[in-house]
């Protein structure tokens, strides 16, 4: 048996695959013109709401100098003038020169001499021995004289020596030397009644001639 046909369900199309691409690019088409009447509205509004461009010069600016101070002006100084100071004249009245006379002590006219006149070191003849003749000096044939500068204390001992002239030879000097300090005393000199010390010289003869 045969279904009944209505007219509702026969005027309907069915869904093929061409019209469903027809609508999606009827779609499409539609956006598209869409967002072109969008996009170019929006820019008229902007570019409305806009204001003008604004440019900006810069100007440089110039350093403006403070005026330099006012120079002091310079006092004027006097012109100098040279004085020579005169000395005040001096004069002494009669009675004015005899007080400085009665101040002024009179020149001395005597002066009393030391109770005790200066005297030099003399030497004590008993200490003033000949040193023994050196040995090596004696063999070797050596002799000659040593002068000597002694200095002599207040209390009369020889506390140094130096040769003033040698006798050629180092070791008769240097003999010499020795004796004289350990052996030999003199009675000091005496300056304003005092015993003090002094200068004085000796010589000591070595001869093989002579020698013991």
């Amino acid at each position: 048996m045969r279904q009944p046909v209505h007219a509702v369900s026969a005027g309907r199309r069915e869904m093929t695959p061409e019209r469903i691409a027809g609508i999606g690019f009827v779609a499409v088409l539609h956006v598209v013109v869409i967002w072109a009447i969008v996009s170019g509205l929006a820019q008229k509004i902007v570019r409305a709401a806009l204001p003008p461009d604004i440019v900006v010069v810069q100007v440089p600016h110039e350093k403006v100098l403070p005026p330099p101070p006012p120079q002091p002006k310079m006092p004027t100084l006097p012109q100098s003038h040279e004085i020579t100071a005169q000395p005040p004249p001096f004069q002494i009245g009669d009675d004015e020169a005899k007080v400085v006379a009665r101040i002024a002590p009179p020149p001395p006219t005597h002066v009393d001499p030391p109770l005790t006149p200066d005297q030099a070191a003399t030497g004590i003849a008993a200490t003033h021995t000949i040193p023994p003749y050196p040995l090596l000096e004696r063999r070797l044939g050596e002799q000659g004289t040593v002068t000597l500068s002694l200095t002599i204390s207040p209390q009369g001992i020889v506390t140094g020596a130096d040769v003033l002239k040698s006798s050629g030879y180092p070791g008769l000097d240097q003999s010499a030397i020795g004796w004289v300090m350990a052996h030999w005393k003199y009675k000091p000199a005496v300056r304003n009644g005092s015993p003090v010390a002094s200068q004085t010289t000796a010589a000591v003869v070595f001869n093989l001639k002579t020698a013991g």
